[in-house]
């Protein structure tokens, strides 16, 4: 089911009506589009059925079927409603994001999590954050594109 999931939200651009609509309807994952769009991948992903799926994003209408990540996603995991976290929308798609203070190899840096329900948007929204040379907890040894914990 993860699959499937990834291969809707991948299609629909994370369009939460679109891709709920399709697994409603029952419409087929069509193996050769699956294989390409999943070619193109370019970062981590956590479906909503995955244990490490931020909790707090359970609790919302219309919850992101899969969202794409780049950083700690268990400071998402452990997120509860009232905590420091942003969840709105960037270009019309939603994505969360925190910081926590934290170190790396001995600097001061912030572990971090920025995730959002287009893959594509997702990038945007990172470039976006990479803008403001905030001092980020390294994760470029983990770039493989698959995902955490599972």
């Amino acid at each position: 089911m993860n699959n499937v999931l990834l291969y809707f939200a991948l299609k629909h651009d994370g369009d939460f009506e679109k891709i709920y609509n399709d697994i409603k309807a029952k419409v087929p994952v069509d193996e050769n589009e699956f294989i390409k769009l999943k070619r193109g991948l370019k970062t981590k992903y956590v479906t909503i059925l995955d244990n490490n799926y931020p909790t707090v994003l359970k609790q919302i209408a219309c919850p992101p079927f899969v969202l794409f990540y780049e950083g700690n996603i268990r400071l998402a995991k452990d997120l509860v409603v009232g905590d420091a976290f942003i969840y709105s929308s960037f270009n019309n798609k939603r994505y969360l994001s925190t910081v926590e203070p934290s170190a790396d190899r001995g600097k001061f840096c912030f572990d971090y999590i920025i995730a959002s329900e287009s893959h594509d948007n997702f990038f945007k929204l990172r470039e976006h954050v990479m803008d403001k040379k905030v001092p980020l907890k390294d994760y470029s040894k983990n770039t493989k594109h698959k995902q955490q914990e599972r």
